[in-house]
């Protein structure tokens, strides 16, 4: 179901958790919902080889869809003719280049992408100024601490390479993963979003992680800790989180 396009008008951002299960439906209807909201222009962060929106959609909504990536490779595999534009979103160029040929975006979308910028206060520093006040930015992105993010994070690459590979083996390519500012929605993290000036309009944690699939009593109990964490949750504790922010409106007096 699609969430509601209203804002926010509350000083504390509607929080919410619930299974891994929901969170790519809950993010594929945010993004649903700001279109049907009549947003155009729009900027894809790190959607290199799988953009978030497909070509079908860009074409039929008149989309000025803009795909950054930091890896020339990852957008030459994306299909079709989105637009790419190949740079480092921490780069101090980046965003007045965009600005200069895209203007400021409606929209900032990332998936699976925050846990890869090493630097997250500038990460979302970037999407703030690359938006239109009153602008929106949607991310949804793995959290620490849960354990197999927190092993990624402190093994040596190698190791937790060859470990993700053992997980998932048809996973692409990986890359270096850092979770900075990748938490659930706890108050300091919360603070520090509102700190780069945006007001975060909804925070949802998800719990859940594929890894122990393969050990059939261990993914069991998995399951029964994560269907507890749902009803009584720990932020700390999230595996994936999705938080909605605005760039707040300029308001003439």
């Amino acid at each position: 179901m699609a969430a509601p396009t209203l804002p926010n008008t509350t000083s504390a951002p509607l929080i919410s958790y619930a299974s891994v299960n929901d969170a790519e439906g809950q993010f594929r209807g945010e993004v649903r919902a700001l279109l049907e909201g009549g947003a155009k222009r729009i900027c894809d962060v790190g959607g290199g080889a799988h953009p978030i929106v497909g070509l079908k959609q860009i074409h039929a909504r008149g989309l000025e869809y803009v795909v950054l990536d930091a890896s020339q490779d990852e957008l030459a595999r994306a299909d079709g003719d989105h637009q790419r534009f190949q740079a480092d979103i921490l780069d101090a160029a980046t965003v007045p280049e965009l600005a200069s040929r895209w203007g400021a975006f409606d929209v900032v979308l990332s998936r699976w992408t925050a846990e890869h910028i090493r630097d997250g206060r500038r990460f979302h520093e970037q999407v703030f100024r690359m938006l239109r006040p009153g602008g929106t930015a949607v991310h949804l992105f793995p959290t620490l601490y849960a354990l197999p993010f927190l092993l990624n994070r402190l093994l040596e690459p190698g190791l937790s390479s060859a470990l993700l590979y053992r997980v998932f083996p048809r996973r692409d390519a990986k890359f270096p993963a850092y979770y900075s500012w990748c938490r659930g929605p706890t108050g300091r993290q919360i603070r520090r979003l509102e700190s780069v000036g945006f007001s975060v309009e909804r925070y949802a944690g998800y719990y859940g992680h594929g890894m122990y699939r393969r050990v059939k009593p261990l993914h069991a109990a998995h399951k029964a800790i994560c269907a507890s964490l749902v009803d009584h949750p720990l932020p700390s504790l999230t595996s994936f989180a999705l938080v909605v922010l605005t760039r707040p409106a300029v308001h003439h007096h």
